[in-house]
């Protein structure tokens, strides 16, 4: 048989199988099983039934839709198409009659019969769902005619009796404690057309008066205005709690607030279907704890990681070592070729490369431009990663600021104040804080003013309270009412007309991110959790309670602060002041730079103490570097002035006059360049005595040293003027015309292949640079020059 062919097979067996499953009749439960009908339990009621209408065997043997088209239960008619939702769904339930006894669950009768309480398939282990049926009574008036159904035991669903939602609080009077809390309730002019609620009004009354209406009759409410009572609150310090525990002992029937559901609360009383949730947050006060220098100088480095940074340097001193290898040869950027040179010159053009933004070196090779190509990406990618994070650091500000987090304040060993009702949970947080524990949140602001703490966790809602001036106005309205003896104890701030302000608050701020949330509902009797749980439910899913929110948003009072900490007014005077970064923000990056700086001063230092350089102090100069210092006085710290590179002098000659280098940038930044001209001209002459013809006799240069610059008096060298050859020639140097204007002189040979010379006492820096120049160039036209430069102390 083909492998399709046996797929096929199976298919159809497995489908067959299903089909055979469904056409067994399911006779309930083990444990709650649907009744016979020659059952004497439902003899009565059968007789009854039929004669109102009922078909043979209707609700026993089996579980069945034994309604669906049937005229006694109203369902002719009905279209299962409307189910969910619709009001004949029950037409399309399976259910059948049981024996009441079988599907209660009865411990003893359990275990006796080997069982154990909750298992499935024994008898009295576990209860099934069932309902006195009502139909024989209301419509024969017969009360001894007992049945009873059930859906569970069938796996349906009971939307036929809906008596247990509705009878239980239709036209009840329930007894509801109440007080005021952010938009949700709170008291204004009585409301002619809902006078029972006493001009209470918000979120919550408006949604529960929407869910009382679903009931027929309605629901009528007491209200209790005096909100827990006193015995309760003996008990508890929170009057929150306290409230919940008057709903458990039949004090009230329900409390109305926004109440955080707790584990404490919950296992006083049942409450309802969470209408929102609260989200609690670190606050603190803004610029009262300076940051230690330790924090001021971490906050350069703080949008990166220890292990970023790490990556980081590792990346640079691998880049410095490919620089040197892939372009190590490079004379322009590595004029000195020693290891150590090259070493040293490498972590500087990868340090500097990356504080620049780019490369700080002129690769020449195609392996050191590919290498600069890689250390661009990664200078672009990371620079703009840092530059992202760290304008969030920056603008963080004061004590607020100075914590990111409630586990940072932790961290640093500050008292957190925190709600009692929370404080279990956000042990579980943060298991080693600090807590000041508080019994009210409108208690929070003056915890801090008395120093009680140094931040606080709280609700976002009670955040904006408190930034409406909330707070302040309950902090003076209790020093009006005698509970602190005057404004002082109460921290109660009054403007000039003795009016509560708004803005007292304004100076603490939020301080991090989400800590935690937690949910929101009203405590309710047990015997009334289904019901009003139910219209609860159905408020919510019409969307209803979003529209109230919505609504009562608009009552709230506006916000008199600012986010970071300032008062409203002053910032609408001031717009720009809370754009404007504090010094605070820049100040470490300006601490390190400064540093830097200073180190370089340093360095500046040791070398005019010394009188070498620091390539020399190290070991790594080379023995054609020119000496820092003078050498005749023998006295160190005499700088002096650099030559300019062939286009500056070029540009000298043709615009400037010798000796006049202040009107040219470019001559000043070019000055520099004396060393390379020097080295260039030893390269031509040699060190050492040398033939440049490459034979002998008379045009044997005997010496063509090229002295250092500065070095005076001269070894060989009159300070007079040369005479001629024979003076040149026996001194063992190049002849000399007498010329002192720092030219090349044309002398003997100056037109033809004999040999010129370059001859000349140099007085000033921009004289050197314009001789130089002449002189290499006049060596390079000639087949044999003798260069000999002459100089003098400047």
């Amino acid at each position: 048989m083909a492998a399709g062919q046996f797929c096929w097979l199976v298919l159809l067996l497995l489908q067959h199988a299903r089909a055979l499953a469904a056409e067994v009749p399911s006779t309930g439960s083990l444990e709650c099983p649907c009744i016979a009908p020659s059952s004497p339990l439902i003899a009565q009621a059968t007789e009854q039934l039929a004669a109102l209408g009922a078909p043979p065997g209707y609700g026993t043997s089996e579980c069945l839709a034994h309604d669906k088209d049937l005229a006694l239960s109203s369902c002719v008619g009905a279209l299962e198409a409307d189910c969910p939702g619709g009001d004949k769904c029950y037409c399309f339930e399976k259910w059948c009659y049981v024996d009441p006894s079988m599907c209660v669950m009865d411990k003893r009768k359990c275990l006796a019969a080997g069982g154990v309480v909750g298992q499935e398939g024994i008898v009295y282990c576990r209860e099934r769902e069932f309902t006195e049926s009502t139909v024989i009574e209301e419509r024969t008036g017969n009360t001894t005619a007992k049945a009873y159904y059930s859906y569970a035991t069938c796996g349906g669903l009971n939307t036929y009796d809906t008596g247990k939602i509705f009878d239980v609080i239709a036209g009840r009077n329930l007894k509801i404690k109440i007080t005021s809390s952010y938009y949700w309730t709170f008291k204004e002019a009585v409301d002619p057309r809902a006078p029972q609620w006493l001009g209470w009004t918000g979120v919550l009354n408006k949604a529960l008066e929407d869910g009382f209406l679903r009931f027929s009759p309605t629901v009528n409410v007491t209200l209790d205005e005096s909100w827990s009572t006193a015995i309760s609150r003996t008990k508890f310090e929170s009057s929150w709690t306290a409230c919940v525990l008057d709903v458990a002992v039949g004090n009230a029937d329900m409390c109305i607030g926004d109440f955080w559901i707790t584990p404490q609360r919950m296992n006083l009383a049942n409450f309802l279907t969470p209408f929102g949730n609260d989200n609690f947050y670190l606050i603190a006060p803004s610029g009262v704890e300076d940051e230690s220098i330790l924090t001021t100088l971490q906050k350069p480095f703080l949008p990166f990681s220890d292990d970023l940074w790490m990556v980081t340097m590792f990346f640079l001193l691998f880049s410095a070592a490919v620089m040197m290898i892939t372009d190590g040869h490079n004379m322009d950027d590595y004029n000195n070729q020693s290891f150590t040179s090259k070493v040293w010159k490498s972590l500087y053009f990868s340090f500097a490369g990356y504080v620049q933004g780019g490369s700080a070196n002129l690769p020449a090779s195609v392996p050191g431009r590919l290498a600069t190509i890689g250390f661009g990406f990664f200078v672009l990618i990371t620079l703009a990663s840092y530059t992202a994070n760290l304008a969030t650091i920056l603008v963080t500000k004061g004590s607020a600021t100075g914590l990111t987090s409630a586990q940072d304040a932790v961290d640093k060993g500050i008292t957190i104040c925190v709600p009692m009702v929370v404080e279990a949970q956000l042990r579980s947080n943060f298991p080693t804080a600090k807590f000041e524990l508080l019994t009210a949140s409108e208690d929070t602001p003056r915890a801090l003013f008395q120093g009680l703490c140094g931040a606080a966790i709280l609700q976002e809602t009670g955040i904006e309270t408190m930034h409406a001036g909330g707070y302040n106005i309950r902090d003076c309205a209790a020093a009006d009412a005698g509970v602190f003896k005057d404004d002082t104890e109460a921290h109660c701030v009054r403007d000039e007309n003795g009016i509560p302000t708004t803005d007292r608050d304004c100076w603490i701020v939020k301080a991090g991110g989400l800590i935690m949330s937690v949910p929101l509902s009203v405590p309710v009797r047990t015997d009334l959790v289904q019901s009003l749980g139910w219209a609860m439910r159905k408020t919510l899913s019409d969307g209803k309670v979003d529209v109230f929110k919505a609504t009562f948003a608009q009552t709230l009072p506006p916000p008199a602060c600012t986010g970071d900490g300032l008062s409203l007014t002053a910032a609408q005077e001031n717009p720009l002041d809370s754009l404007r970064l504090p010094v605070t923000a820049m100040l470490g990056t300006t601490l390190i730079s400064i540093g830097i700086m200073l180190l370089a001063l340093v360095l500046s230092g040791i070398e005019v103490w010394t009188g070498k350089t620091i390539q020399q102090l190290l070991g790594c100069s080379r023995e054609e570097d020119i000496p820092f210092a003078t050498s005749d006085n023998g006295k160190p710290g005499s700088r002096r002035a650099l030559l300019p590179s062939a286009g500056t002098r070029r540009d000298l000659r043709s615009g400037n006059q010798p000796g006049n280098l202040g009107g040219s940038a470019l001559a000043q930044q070019q000055i520099q360049k004396l060393d390379d001209v020097h080295r260039m001209l030893k390269k031509i002459c040699g060190e050492q005595d040398f033939d440049v013809n490459g034979g002998g006799g008379d045009n044997m240069k005997q010496s063509a040293r090229v002295v250092p610059l500065g070095s005076s008096p001269m070894e060989g060298y009159s300070s007079a003027p040369a005479t001629g050859s024979a003076n040149g020639h026996a001194n063992g140097h190049a002849k000399c015309n007498g010329n002192r204007e720092g030219v090349v002189t044309q002398g003997v040979g100056a037109n033809d292949s004999t040999p010129g010379d370059v001859c000349g006492d140099i007085v000033t820096p921009v004289q050197q640079a314009w001789v130089m120049e002449d002189a290499v160039d006049h060596a390079q036209s000639r087949s044999s020059t003798n260069v000999c430069i002459s100089t003098v102390d400047t």
